[in-house]
């Protein structure tokens, strides 16, 4: 039996898509290790080079070493930082994880889409086929190799995989998305960061993803004769979904209320709330540690072992 699938495509599509015009998204903040932790978002692997970190830096670094942009290394990380940059204006906070030892991950990260944006974030890992030629079916079963052996905090029912290519995806591709027995999205990302395809299959939508949508927006070419653009957004019940930099102040707003809720007072008490919190709390409880659903009791425990270790004398 042949699943549905899911899709925007910028042309040639059956589908009905609305129409509206589109504004860039930059990068601005990212992810505290705290932040991480109070909401249990998995921490970033290290990153594969200490020379660069986004797609500015990468530049910067590409061209004092003089490293020719036809060049595999140059295509591919450009790619894959454009990729990351681009994708954070539908709340996917991505890290670079390619190198030697990537086991096929380009990008992990977490998806905060809209009623998701704190625990309940969906985790994905990116492949990025930078390919001026078609790809075949095979890209599917590789992806679904690496989900099979996700690193450690992507080892969830909650995590989706995602291939992005400047080609549009093939029949074969399609038909191979739609049978898989894993959670898969396709998205069509072209060199400059533009999305013109998007597909995920129905193992993907459930997980919740209903009233993920497509559709069509325009805006002014980059060119100077000012053509007219057209792309397709990814949409939440019909709706803009709120970017990175949104979702981010959102969590920052949020673990500020949180702290001042405990009567803390600086960086490190909270750090120590953390620490106690896990070491008194049983694990189902300190789950819900940000969700302000701890019993009186719970709550009294925690304050009262965090009272205990900060009244013990510091070592000499």
């Amino acid at each position: 039996m042949r699943l549905p699938l899911r899709h925007g495509l910028v042309a040639g599509s059956a589908f009905k898509l609305n129409t509206r015009f589109f504004s860039s998204s930059r990068i601005y903040n990212e992810l505290t290790p705290f932040t991480r932790r109070l909401f249990q978002l998995p921490s970033p692997p290290s990153p594969p080079s200490l020379q660069h970190n986004d797609l500015a830096t990468f530049l910067s670094y590409a061209k004092h070493i003089a490293l020719p942009e036809t060049s595999t290394v140059y295509v591919g990380t450009h790619y894959e930082y454009t990729v990351r940059e681009n994708l954070r204006r539908y709340a996917l906070s991505l890290n670079r994880v390619g190198g030697r030892d990537d086991a096929g991950i380009d990008l992990v990260g977490t998806w905060h889409l809209p009623e998701r944006e704190r625990e309940r974030a969906l985790r994905v890992i990116v492949q990025c086929k930078a390919l001026k030629t078609k790809v075949g079916p095979n890209i599917v079963r590789e992806l679904e190799g690496t989900l099979r052996q996700a690193p450690v905090g992507w080892r969830t029912g909650q995590t989706v995989g995602v291939l992005v290519s400047p080609r549009e995806a093939t029949k074969g591709v399609r038909d191979t998305l739609a049978r898989s027995a894993y959670p898969i999205f396709w998205m069509m990302i072209e060199r400059d960061g533009s999305l013109k395809q998007a597909l995920w299959n129905s193992r993907a939508e459930e997980l919740g993803i209903g009233p993920l949508g497509v559709e069509t927006r325009y805006g002014t070419g980059g060119d100077e004769s000012g053509s007219v653009a057209k792309q397709i957004a990814l949409t939440w019940d019909g709706a803009d979904i709120p970017g990175m930099d949104q979702v981010e102040h959102g969590l920052a707003e949020f673990e500020e209320q949180w702290v001042e809720s405990w009567g803390l007072d600086s960086q490190n008490d909270k750090e120590q709330l953390l620490d106690t919190a896990e070491r008194v709390l049983p694990h189902d409880t300190f789950s819900r540690l940000s969700h302000e659903l701890l019993s009186d009791a719970d709550r009294a425990k925690v304050i009262e072992a965090l009272r205990e270790q900060q009244r013990q004398p510091e070592p000499q």
